[in-house]
């Protein structure tokens, strides 16, 4: 049973809300401000220099190994190897910074981090705040030079948003040994596979099996995140520790009937697929809002051929289900199904279904996130405990490795949009959190 209370040598001093987060060591800290506000602001100024790194002029969009992700890699890669890190880059373009502290054995490690990658015109925390505060952690555990008994890793996964590629989570699905060959022959609307994009950055697929984690290794995988949700602004709460992560169901529908001339075609002759689509998306909002818990989303619509004076031949609709129940996601997926073909065949369109990703509901380790809420308190916050709608890579390495994940409180709710935001304050406290967690941990190994 890990005993959670006074970590090795490393002191923490936390003092009641309202916070000023410090984290204190044996050794002399040079810096007026302290250690944990000095690393905060620089994680916030690293984070804007993140934000400069697009694809796109006047917006943050990064997909996987764009030339923009190289942009990303030199930057992350720089402030790894100041903090005393040697850095590689996997056969599946996971940019991975290493740290040994005295005492430690390089087989095993503990692994901090998120994802690199962002949707399209992104904020700038969603992932990369998680591989930042990584590098964080290491300078501060550096500066302390105290013993650990395993390795501290830092990773920026090279994808989870399925932008590029329409399938998440690229990257860690390589550290668990789930991306298969078959996989790897994916296209982007370019044509270009996941292969093809890899070997185009420098990576050799031929190795892709050698990312795949040796079983035992990794002590535990944690991710510090923003919450992307409104719950711990509600609450007046700067942290959560997440339990579970709940399942998710991506799917395409595309029905295909007969395009024409908007102006000769009788409207009793056509057979138009969009108001089809347009009528299955009002139906996938009201499952959702009918059923306690259920988010369900219809994100994309493409039509084709898109233009005003034609008849749709062909519309493509994509559909987000979640809920951390497998069997209420299950349901309403296979109901929204049953329904789309029963509305092709009532206007006679030939219809499809493509399934991209689907993943059960994950428990995070209970062992970890009971030690993380006692870390939490530890710093006079209260341990707000809370289920993640969204998707996450912890949600895959949680199938080979005991994970747990940190939330920060996103203000106004927002993220996947430019207006994302994290708190300073908010990030030092994290620090803290992660550095008293860490050496609690190691306390007991």
């Amino acid at each position: 049973m890990l005993n959670f209370g006074k970590p090795l040598v490393v002191t923490i001093i936390c003092s009641h809300r309202p916070h000023t987060p410090i984290i204190g060591f044996e050794s002399p800290v040079v810096n007026e401000r302290s250690l944990s506000q000095r690393l905060a602001a620089d994680v916030m100024q690293r984070c804007d220099d993140l934000g400069r790194c697009s694809d796109e002029p006047g917006r943050l969009t990064r997909t996987f190994c764009s030339a923009a992700m190289r942009d990303a890699h030199r930057l992350v890669t720089g402030w790894m190897e100041a903090a005393g890190m040697s850095v590689r880059v996997d056969a599946a373009g996971n940019l991975i910074g290493a740290y040994l502290p005295p005492g430690s054995n390089p087989q095993r490690r503990v692994l901090i981090g998120s994802h690199l990658d962002t949707v399209a015109d992104a904020g700038r925390y969603d992932g990369i705040l998680g591989v930042i505060m990584g590098i964080a952690v290491v300078e501060a555990l550096r500066e302390s030079n105290q013993s650990l008994p395993w390795a501290i890793e830092v990773i920026g996964f090279s994808e989870e948003e399925g932008v590029r590629f329409r399938t998440p989570f690229i990257g860690s699905r390589a550290l668990t040994g789930t991306l298969d060959a078959g996989m790897l022959t994916l296209c982007d609307d370019n044509g270009v596979s996941i292969s093809q994009a890899l070997d185009h950055f420098g990576c050799d697929t031929q190795a892709i099996d050698e990312c795949r984690a040796t079983p035992g290794s990794i002590v535990a995988y944690l991710e510090p995140h923003i919450e992307q949700g409104p719950l711990l602004e509600s609450l007046d709460e700067p942290l959560g520790v997440v339990t579970a992560i709940a399942g998710q169901t991506r799917l395409t529908v595309e029905w295909a009937g007969e395009g024409g001339h908007a102006g000769t075609a009788p409207m009793n002759l056509r057979n138009d697929p969009l108001p089809i689509a347009g009528r299955w998306a009002v139906a996938v909002e009201e499952a959702a809002r009918s059923t306690p818990g259920l988010v369900a989303t219809v994100g994309r619509l493409s039509v084709d051929p898109n233009v005003p004076n034609c008849i749709p031949r062909c519309v493509t609709a994509s559909l987000d289900v979640r809920h951390q129940e497998d069997a209420v996601r299950i349901a309403a997926v296979e109901k929204l199904l049953t329904l789309a073909d029963e509305l092709a065949r009532g206007a006679n369109l030939a219809m499809r279904i493509e399934r991209q990703h689907e993943h059960s509901a994950v428990a995070m380790d209970a062992r970890l996130v009971e030690g993380l809420a006692k870390s939490v308190a530890n710093c006079s916050v209260a341990p707000q405990r809370m289920v993640s709608g969204a998707g996450h890579d912890a949600g895959v390495i949680a199938t080979v490795a005991p994970t747990a994940m940190l939330f920060l409180r996103s203000p106004g709710g927002v993220s996947h949009h430019p207006a994302e935001a994290v708190q300073e304050s908010d990030v030092a406290l994290g620090l803290e959190v992660l550095v008293h967690f860490i050496h609690a941990l190691a306390s007991e190994a």
